[in-house]
């Protein structure tokens, strides 16, 4: 019998240029297309394959069933200055978090400190991308998100019945030597990408990870506060909703902190200290087994150049979904290697 391979080795421009083809053929305008693509791409390359190329099959059909607009704009609904808030309008969420980060840190070079409010985005995938691309512009970000009152899927600490969404956060900073110290994390044990992947390979999940089904928070106590703070950021004050038990649909909510380092300390200082005590916290003796120690940012940096040299490897469940992709659109696969 001939065995069936668990993952394709892709070439990662051929990913590349596959999504931005499919993403084209939804309506999206090229300059999005390609914007998002990258984003697909790089979660794809960086080792995050719960974010990656699964995910497109995910935006497109919800583009196909009306719930996203590929052709959406991001409207100003509120502009005080320092503070904004956004309506996404069902638009993409990796364009949408896009422009919602390019008007942060715009606002924080003229404000010194700026805060974004975003509503009815459609699923951002992996935030890492946006609050480092502020971190390159000197400009530290905070981010926090919600499910605006859909997907409840992780109890509170002692409870039995799912309340609030995973809420993820993210954070980035400037730093010299290596890559930003960037962090985005769910408050949850682990974010839901992550679960239906488990899932789609047809292998339990982690029991550390989810109590009769129901998702636990990270940390318990500590990953519940997180993510009622950012409840409180992306869901209340950003307008986009909060959990309750009434239906919700399930856009993100989001909220987006900008701090521009200028103001306060020289940007390369600034930067330059965060290495040297990225640099102190590494030279550590390790634990037996341990290669080395790696600060948030750096393994998806590492797994990401290594990939791109050499290719992606995509599971096979997801490339089968690329290819009912390719044959519905028209769009050639990416060159493969079977591994």
């Amino acid at each position: 019998m001939e065995q069936i391979p668990r993952t394709v080795l892709a070439d990662s421009a051929e990913l590349l240029r596959f999504t931005e083809e499919v993403l084209g053929r939804l309506g999206t305008r090229p300059a999005d297309a390609h914007d998002m693509a990258v984003q697909i791409v790089d979660s794809e390359l960086a080792g995050h394959e719960s974010h990656g190329m699964r995910r497109l099959p995910e935006y497109v059909d919800r583009a196909l069933a009306g719930h996203a607009d590929p052709r959406a704009e991001v409207t100003v609904e509120v502009d005080t200055g320092a503070l904004v808030r956004v309506d996404g309008n069902r638009g993409f969420g990796h364009l949408v978090l896009r422009d919602a980060t390019r008007i942060a840190v715009e606002r924080a070079k003229v404000h010194g400190i700026a805060g974004v409010g975003v509503r009815r985005a459609e699923w951002a995938g992996r935030f890492v991308d946006f609050v480092d691309w502020a971190a390159n512009r000197g400009v530290v970000t905070l981010l926090f998100a919600n499910a605006s009152g859909s997907a409840q899927a992780v109890a509170p600490p002692g409870g039995l019945e799912p309340r609030l969404s995973t809420n993820p956060i993210a954070f980035g900073i400037p730093r010299a030597g290596g890559p930003n110290l960037v962090l985005d994390m769910a408050t949850s044990a682990v974010a839901m990408g992550r679960v239906s992947e488990w899932r789609d390979r047809g292998e339990a999940i982690p029991e550390d990870w989810s109590s009769d089904g129901v998702l636990q928070f990270l940390g318990g106590a500590k990953g519940f506060g997180l993510a009622l703070v950012a409840e409180a950021l992306a869901g209340a004050l950003s307008g986009a909703g909060t959990v309750s038990p009434a239906p919700a649909e399930d856009h993100q909510g989001v909220f987006l902190i900008a701090i521009d380092v200028s103001r306060l300390r020289d940007p390369d200082d600034f930067a330059a200290e965060i290495g040297r005590v990225v640099d102190y916290v590494k030279d550590v003796p390790l634990e037996p087994g341990a290669s080395t120690v790696r600060v948030p940012g750096e393994g998806s940096s590492a797994t990401a150049a290594r990939r791109r040299a050499a290719g992606a490897p995509v599971q096979a469940f997801t490339w089968a979904r690329l290819s009912e992709l390719a044959e519905r659109f028209d769009v050639p696969l990416p060159g493969e290697t079977t591994v």
